[in-house]
């Protein structure tokens, strides 16, 4: 029965936390008189590409896409194998028949990559910011907006999460020097002005690819580089983005109900590297990473079937 009482008692204490967002955030809209339209449709322009296969398209990327990619569809594209389903084919690039099969090694992982800078030279002259995201990644696109929009695009850029915790040792030439790098699954963003003086060394698939190669650098550590050892810029660290490589993001439950509004990026495994302690909002729709319920706790008051998913949970969690 003491069990049975806890049970209940943190039940209610989570009922509380779901209700106390509604209340904050239906305020909060109230006083701004704002919607999520507004906010990501002015200002800067953010070109957003995902690293993807259609080995996941099921398993990971149809989430993303009923729910953060919805919201910028039309500035998203995909660097994929083969074509994929319900996605325009103006907004993929295919990389099984020059890069070969789906695989984690160093060759395949800078082919992929290198196909990022095609779309990111291609559309220069339309956005100022150009980010990449795995297909592993929920992205908060308005905290994204809004912390780029307090930096200079004309300047040089490399913005994301140090992969470790110290930099990256090397003694050879060019560069005998040590330097840190951004880890790509939890997303990274550059600037305009990055990316063209990226172009020298970015220009073709190959020449990326052979960078890796005479380095013996993983694409992300390759990238990280050539913008520290050629261009002299260096990681701009944000501690913001996450990627499904952090053991303990998620593990505490009462940490990440207060702080995760404060978050960029998201990275999602199994079996606990999601927040499996949220509840699945609408059990018509698979759920498996709680990306549905993270999206709309987000978004609670621009996107009305969130509002009403939410009163209708608490509604039904008290009777």
């Amino acid at each position: 029965m003491f069990l049975l009482n806890i049970s209940l008692y943190r039940k209610y204490l989570f009922i509380i936390f779901l209700f106390s967002i509604f209340i904050y955030y239906n305020l909060l809209f109230q006083r701004k008189n704002s919607n999520i339209i507004n906010q990501t449709s002015n200002s800067i322009r953010i070109l957003y590409v995902i690293r993807t296969s259609s080995y996941f398209y099921q398993k990971r990327l149809i989430y993303l896409l009923q729910t953060w990619i919805s919201l910028v569809n039309q500035d998203v594209f995909f660097v994929t194998d083969i074509l994929l389903p319900n996605i325009s084919q103006n907004h993929m690039i295919l990389t099984k028949q020059i890069c070969g099969p789906d695989a984690h090694s160093m060759n395949i992982l800078c082919c992929k990559t290198a196909h990022d800078f095609i779309i990111f030279h291609r559309y220069i002259s339309e956005y100022d910011w150009f980010c990449h995201f795995d297909d592993d990644q929920y992205v908060n696109v308005n905290n994204l907006k809004k912390y780029l929009s307090t930096l200079d695009f004309n300047q040089p850029y490399y913005i994301g999460r140090a992969s470790w915790s110290n930099t990256i040792k090397r003694s050879k030439e060019p560069y005998p020097y040590s330097f840190w790098f951004a880890t790509l699954g939890a997303g990274i963003c550059l600037s305009k002005r990055t990316i063209y003086l990226l172009k020298p060394y970015t220009q073709s698939v190959s020449q990326f690819i052979d960078g890796c190669i005479n380095e013996n650098y993983h694409d992300d550590i390759y990238l990280g580089f050539l913008l520290n050892g050629y261009l002299n810029i260096t990681l701009t660290k944000n501690n913001h983005f996450h990627s499904h490589l952090e053991k303990f993001f998620y593990h505490n439950k009462q940490i990440f109900l207060r702080t995760f509004t404060n978050e960029i990026t998201f990275g999602f495994n199994i079996p606990d590297r999601y927040p499996y302690y949220l509840p699945q909002l609408d059990k018509s729709y698979l759920d498996p990473y709680r990306i549905r319920t993270l999206h709309c706790l987000l978004y609670i008051t621009q996107i009305k079937e969130c509002e009403t998913k939410i009163r209708q949970h608490i509604f039904n969690s008290t009777i």
